[in-house]
Order: structure tokens, then sequence, then C-alpha cells
């Protein structure tokens, strides 16, 4: 069980933490647009990646599928699809990240991209009428930041600009190799099933 007195700061991933996710349902979407053959070319030319690192924009995103769609899907089609394996929070998590941070630092790294972003923070907006902002005291988006976990940089980064102690700071993750990277830069770890409750790790 983990203390959370040894703790000053926080850090929690974001799908399958703070959101349920399934991002099968988002492949099975492609599929059905695409076919089997040319959805698996969405992973093999790393399209998810390179949204994810801020590398394309949503506009190249929705142009690249559609290249490899040899047809034209519209946005809104194509992000329903991306989209798709967002599913729902549970208010018990809210509950607790908004009591954590009433004794604790709290911040929040993950890998998303903007369409993500704008669906997982309207979605949390109309349904708890809170913002991220509101339950973190920084976001941190791979997008924005120009790298993915696992890369050991993007914690150096969060490290460094928060000021952190790395021994006094847990990181919450649902990914293995996630947690490993972390683990290297000093971060202590809860690695957690993914769609798991972080709150029943806490003594």
């Amino acid at each position: 069980m983990i203390r959370l007195s040894d703790y000053d700061t926080l850090i929690f991933d974001f799908g399958g933490v703070i959101l349920d996710i399934d991002p099968d349902l988002s492949r099975h979407q492609f599929v059905k647009m695409l076919g089997a053959e040319k959805a698996t070319l969405l992973e093999t030319e790393q399209l998810p990646q390179l949204y994810e690192s801020g590398s394309i924009s949503r506009t190249e995103f929705v142009e690249r599928i559609n290249r490899i769609a040899g047809s034209h899907f519209s946005e809104d089609e194509i992000l329903a699809a991306w989209n798709a394996m967002l599913l729902n929070y549970k208010p018990q998590r809210i509950e607790w990240i908004k009591r954590l941070h009433a004794s604790h630092r709290l911040l929040m790294l993950s890998n998303t991209n903007d369409a993500h972003f704008e669906y997982f923070h309207n979605k949390l907006i109309a349904e708890y009428g809170v913002t991220f902002y509101q339950l973190f005291d920084h976001v941190y988006l791979s997008h924005e930041m120009g790298m993915l976990k696992p890369s050991r940089k993007i914690f150096e980064t969060v490290i460094a600009e928060q000021h952190l102690c790395p021994q006094r700071t847990l990181f919450i993750e649902d990914t293995a190799r996630n947690a490993a990277a972390a683990k290297e830069t000093g971060l202590q770890t809860l690695l957690i099933p993914r769609n798991g409750e972080f709150y029943e790790h806490f003594s």
C-alpha cells in the first residue's frame, strides 16, 4: 500500500487512470471505415505517435488517413472513430483527485493529442463542472511538449520545470514501460491495471 504522507507531489497519467479507455474500439472503427489492411497502415506509419508527439497537426492527421483510405472522409467522421476509445470518468476518481489536491501538488502527464484532449476536457467540464487546470497544478500534454512517454526526457523535463524531489514524487501509470522509464529518473511509481482504481492502493 502507498502511504501518501511519503509524497509531496503526485503525477497522474490520464488514459486508463483517470478516464477509462479501450483503444481497440478506435481500431475497430477504422477497420470498418478503411478495411483491415488500410487500417493497419495507421499503425505501420505511426500516425497516432506522430499526432501525439505534435509532429503532425490535426489537419495533417486527417489528410494522411484520407490518403491511406484513397477516399475522402470528413474530419468529424475521422475524429469520431479516433475518439471512440475514450470512455467514461468514474465519480470516485474525480472526488479522490479533488481530495488529494488539498494536501499534495498534483500534475498530469499524458500522451495525447489536441482532438482527444478537447473531447475529454469538454466531457469533464460537462459532467463535473471542473477543468483539468482546476484539478491539477500543471497539465503536461505530449503533443504540446513535442515528446512522448516512455522517453526519459519527458520525465526529466517535468522534474526540472517543477523542481521536484523524485524520491518524494509518485507517478501513477497503467503502462509498464512508461512506469519503468519514470523509475529510471528516480521517480517513485505506482503501476495499476488499465482502468483500475488508483485510490485502492492508498493507505
